[in-house]
């Protein structure tokens, strides 16, 4: 009985990750111009410099995210964080399937050592989102969940 339990958990918990979708785009404009995407997944005010996006989701309205940005658009970036998180990370649980989110993102999150790779986290200013920005390498991953 007890192994067939977890045999059931874990099939449930595999096909969860059968559900995500994953889009990569060039720039933003690309990323816009899909329309199978949910519209919340891809952060609004973005600049339009931003490249190399990658969003993965689920049905629910869970994201996850990442995308590059010069240097010169970081005051663009910044308008859209609220306070750095400095205590209790909000809680990040991608779906396996989405091999590019780092380990480091992934709950729990150790913010020392996340602030030693150079990564700052922030919530965002408006929504329920969550930044971690490294500002140094202009990358930055973003989700909700």
């Amino acid at each position: 009985m007890r192994r067939g339990l977890i045999a059931a958990v874990i099939l449930v918990a595999g096909c969860s990750d059968l559900r995500v979708k994953e889009s990569v785009f060039t720039n933003l404009a690309e990323a816009r111009a899909d329309r199978t995407i949910p519209a919340a997944s891809v952060p609004q005010g973005l600049p339009e410099s931003a490249t190399d996006l990658r969003v993965g989701y689920l049905p629910d309205g869970r994201h996850w995210g990442v995308f590059t940005f010069p240097p010169k658009d970081a005051d663009a970036i910044r308008a859209l964080l609220g306070s750095e998180i400095s205590a209790s990370p909000p809680p990040c649980e991608p779906p396996g399937r989405l091999e590019w989110w780092p380990r480091l993102l992934r709950t729990p999150i150790d913010l020392e050592a996340l602030r030693s790779t150079g990564f700052r986290l922030y919530a965002a200013r408006a929504g329920a989102a969550t930044f971690a920005i490294n500002w140094g390498q202009g990358r930055a991953y973003f989700w909700r969940g």
